[in-house]
């Protein structure tokens, strides 16, 4: 018996290059059931063009929302085919499956969101859900780490949170000179420096490389928050 996941052919709304290496694109008209299938952010969908093999992805855009949104990090063959696409083209995708992010965890807490490059995908879903009043934690602070100015996605999206409750600190691990005003260094640092934000029943959502999520779960535990305190969504 098979466990291959059912494809549907949804037409893609929009196409556009968030950074030189991230695109953004947005689904219009996904089918009810799918949308149902979203109940958590972090959760990923598979995506297939033509007969090839499908990749993962994470959702973007937060559940309960009418599309679905990814941040597709350019490279690998399958993610330069989704880039080179336009509006108006049929995306396959399957139905949202995955873990995701325990959002129970996060009610009335200081939540802290933390990742690197195209990680900031399921946790702008997790930004979503706590601007559509789906998620609600006690506070929100969201930190990311980018190479260079340039490659930090949705800036003026992430801009406007603050009017909102969410707190987004960027830092750049090797910005060119006279183009970045703000830290530098990788995203542990800003981490280092949250102590006085951490309680010991905060809950953290992180997404990105190994090494970072390590990082993160040592120096959080320094500022006395439990290993099982920093949740992946997979």
């Amino acid at each position: 018996m098979s466990n291959a996941p059912e494809f549907h052919a949804v037409p893609l709304a929009e196409v556009r290059a968030e950074t030189p290496e991230l695109v953004h694109l947005a689904l219009n008209g996904v089918p009810a059931a799918l949308r149902e299938a979203y109940g958590t952010p972090g959760q990923y969908v598979q995506i297939r063009e033509g007969d090839g093999k499908p990749g993962f992805f994470a959702l973007a855009s937060g559940p309960g929302r009418e599309g679905f949104e990814f941040l597709i990090k350019r490279g690998p063959p399958l993610a330069e085919a989704l880039a080179g696409k336009k509006a108006g083209q049929d995306l396959s995708i399957s139905a949202p499956a995955g873990k995701g992010f325990p959002a129970a965890e996060a009610v009335g807490r200081a939540l802290f969101l933390v990742g690197v490059g195209s990680g900031l995908a399921p946790l702008r879903a997790a930004a979503h859900a706590v601007l559509d009043g789906r998620l609600k934690p006690r506070a929100v602070r969201f930190y990311y780490g980018a190479r260079r100015p340039d490659a930090i996605p949705y800036a003026a999206e992430t801009k406007a949170w603050a009017a909102q409750g969410i707190e987004f600190h960027a830092i750049c691990s090797q910005p060119p000179g006279g183009v970045w005003n703000g830290r530098t260094g990788r995203v542990q640092a800003l981490l280092e420096e949250c102590g006085a934000h951490v309680a010991p029943d905060a809950c953290v959502f992180a997404c990105g490389m190994k090494d970072m999520v390590a990082d993160a779960k040592r120096i959080l535990a320094a500022h006395g928050l439990p290993e099982s305190r920093v949740f992946l969504n997979f």
